[in-house]
């Protein structure tokens, strides 16, 4: 079941004391509930996160064009036919550019095909990324894209909290970081209810808790436990 941002709302208004919305509004909440998951996603990109399939561009140099995808996480395989049908082609796999330049110093002007073998991704570039060899325009690749958070319109009253029984992005584990999160922005409000110390504990609450989910599944990983390391 998703959490409702109702739900984030009604019980940061318990916390703050504020059951009337006197203080802080819904709809300055219900902002402060969104800002939360993209903080989340921006620490840790997989919190919100599908398989898509690509369709390459001719060249090495390929792009997420979809404005929704914030950056590349891993690409598994090439597919065959159409994207819809996901039929599954050969594995793809990273490898660095230093590799390349180094045993291919022309990949970049290979003969250009529609199978993809590897790929070579740069961090501080998350949504664009090279593949080898060159494609002719005509490939399909499968990959894991991270993706960023709507902030669906409420519809209805503003005044009224029912107006903001709309489902949160992320799952349902992540409530308690996005509450904390909404309640450190609260209380860093300029305003009567105002209090730094407050604000400082809630967002120790909100870094904690996504740091430690961080750490808890790179060491609950799949990979992990069959002695593989995670590329």
């Amino acid at each position: 079941m998703s959490t409702l941002a109702s739900q984030i709302i009604t019980r940061a208004l318990i916390v703050l004391q504020d059951v009337d919305a006197v203080r802080w509004s819904f709809a300055e909440l219900y902002e402060w509930v969104y800002d939360a998951q993209l903080a989340i996603v921006l620490a840790k990109p997989s919190a919100l996160a599908a398989s898509v399939a690509i369709e390459m561009q001719p060249g090495t140099l390929q792009k997420l064009a979809t404005p929704g995808h914030l950056s590349l996480l891993r690409v598994t395989r090439n597919l065959q036919g159409p994207a819809e049908a996901r039929t599954g082609g050969r594995a793809v796999r990273p490898t660095t550019r230093d590799i390349l330049d180094t045993t291919a110093p022309d990949w970049h002007f290979a003969s250009p095909k529609a199978e993809v073998r590897q790929i070579v991704f740069d961090e501080a570039c998350p949504r664009e990324f090279y593949i080898y060899p060159a494609n002719n325009g005509s490939g399909v690749v499968e990959a894991v894209v991270a993706l960023t958070p709507e902030m669906p319109a409420i519809t209805g009253d503003a005044t009224v909290i029912e107006s903001y029984a709309v489902p949160l992005a992320l799952p349902e584990i992540y409530m308690l970081p996005v509450l904390d999160f909404v309640l450190y922005r609260a209380y860093s409000k300029d305003a009567a209810g105002a209090d730094a110390g407050r604000a400082t504990f809630h967002y120790q609450q909100f870094a904690t808790a996504v740091g430690i989910k961080i750490q808890v599944e790179s060491g609950t990983s799949p990979n992990v436990r069959a002695g593989v390391t995670a590329s």
